[in-house]
């Protein structure tokens, strides 16, 4: 009797419950949880797989249907005698009506174009743009080479003209296909300046401003008909008909 009322007079041992062991194991458990989390994401990055490679031929081809380009499909002899088309004038520039600055350049090929020498054989389209890098940047060139056969019945010389260096524009071509006229190398926009379409930035290091631009010049070397700014132009059937007019070509309306 004495013991026993000796063990009610004592304190209850703390009962056993499932929350002290939840409270050992909770902290597991959460670091589990945010492990698992981790491997599922890491997962997910695996499989999302690398972003699809940039078809700039494509896009360029995009950029004309933008700009509504259209290849030319009839006769170059029909073309030239429509009468209801208007050809777009040419811009002011300071080169107009006078001499075309010569040059020489290397060819994606790793010859020498001279302008004064292909002047020698006609007429030549000169096309300054940006490099084989975007949409705009080279579309023009896709829009010329759909036509290029008209030119071709014109006697006209086209070349396209950029900072691009050979080795990068030989890559392109390898990868997209090549134009069917020549495409130059103009390190550090040389020529591009002469023809001003290139303004250096007066600040070492920084790049200066860049244009696109269309030039014809007659076999005689002089600068007929130019065209520049932002944006590539794309309207060939008016160098056509520049062309046919300074050739003594155009017909008879």
């Amino acid at each position: 009797m004495e013991d026993q009322a000796l063990n009610q007079g004592a304190p209850a041992p703390p009962a056993r419950t499932g929350n002290g062991r939840f409270a050992v194991f909770a902290p597991l458990l959460v670091i589990g949880l945010a492990a698992l989390g981790s491997l599922v994401g890491v997962l997910l990055f695996l499989n999302r797989g690398t972003p699809p490679k940039r078809d700039l031929a494509a896009e360029a081809r995009a950029d004309l249907e933008r700009r509504n380009f259209r290849p030319l499909s009839e006769p170059l002899q029909a073309l030239l005698a429509d009468a209801r088309y208007r050809p777009i004038p040419t811009q002011t520039h300071p080169l107009l009506l006078g001499p075309a600055p010569d040059f020489s350049l290397r060819e994606v090929n790793g010859g020498d174009w001279s302008l004064s020498q292909e002047l020698k054989k006609g007429p030549v389209v000169l096309i300054f743009y940006y490099g084989y890098h975007c949409n705009h940047c080279v579309s023009q060139l896709f829009g010329i080479d759909q036509d290029i056969d008209k030119f071709r019945e014109l006697g006209v010389r086209v070349a396209a003209v950029s900072a691009d260096a050979p080795e990068l524009t030989r890559e392109r071509f390898a990868e997209y296909g090549a134009f069917r006229f020549p495409v130059l190398s103009d390190p550090g926009n040389k020529v591009a300046e002469k023809y001003g379409v290139f303004t250096p930035s007066a600040r070492t290091g920084e790049e200066g401003d860049l244009m696109h631009g269309t030039f014809l010049i007659s076999r005689q070397g002089k600068v007929l008909w130019t065209n520049r700014g932002d944006n590539p132009f794309t309207e060939n059937r008016t160098l056509l008909h520049e062309i046919a007019r300074a050739e003594g070509r155009a017909p008879k309306k």
